[in-house]
């Protein structure tokens, strides 16, 4: 009959499988890692690069741009905002305002992206040290049933106490990976709810 560590070993050993067999090995998210977002995607007008990285330039574009890519969802007094912020820019002006704002936006939501892409990588080469951890624990304790009579009993008792909280550590930290995976999905969700709100005012 297979002992317990051995179950243990071989479930992490095929999670860690699993894992290594994605493009990237730090990502651990079911959902494909797309490292930028691209405007073209949420934007119906083509962005000319000549103004790429011009509303920097407008404090009025910047701190809007700002505003309205940190936003938890668009509701009524977020809309009341876009509108009164467009009123005031003449019609001729309108759309090349506008592809420069939603340039802004995009922007700066892909630098909140990046770090949320960075702290998911963080956390899952953490979950790698773990399981390396608990990898050579499991090693150890296999030798020590192979020797079994041999060994000190109250050395193993410490050493399968410091495995199992590894494991509860471990457990427990994936359970979190799915709710850190879905936070680029919600910020791409917000873009693209800001950027449909603010395409209607295009001339």
């Amino acid at each position: 009959m297979m002992q317990p560590t051995t179950f243990l070993l071989l479930g992490l050993l095929l999670s860690l499988a699993a894992r290594a067999q994605q493009p990237d090995p730090e990502w651990p998210c079911v959902q494909v890692l797309v490292p930028e977002l691209v405007a073209a995607v949420v934007w119906p007008q083509v962005i000319d690069e000549s103004i790429s990285g011009t509303w920097r330039q407008n404090d009025s574009l910047a701190a809007m741009a700002e505003k309205l890519s940190d936003l938890d969802e668009v509701a009524e007094s977020e809309r009341q905002l876009i509108a009164e912020f467009v009123t005031e820019i003449p019609l001729d002006a309108r759309s090349y305002t506008l592809n420069r704002l939603a340039d802004g936006i995009v922007d700066l939501s892909n630098r909140r992206r990046a770090r949320y892409i960075a702290g998911i990588k963080r956390y899952t080469r953490q979950q790698i040290s773990i399981a390396s951890q608990i990898e050579s624990t499991l090693n150890l304790l296999a030798n020590m049933d192979v020797q079994a009579g041999s060994g000190d009993p109250s050395k193993q008792a410490e050493i399968e106490e410091t495995l199992h909280w590894h494991q509860r550590v471990y457990d427990q930290r994936e359970h979190a990976i799915q709710s850190l995976c879905e936070r680029p999905v919600e910020l791409e969700e917000k873009l693209a709810a800001v950027l449909r709100e603010l395409a209607q005012y295009l001339p």
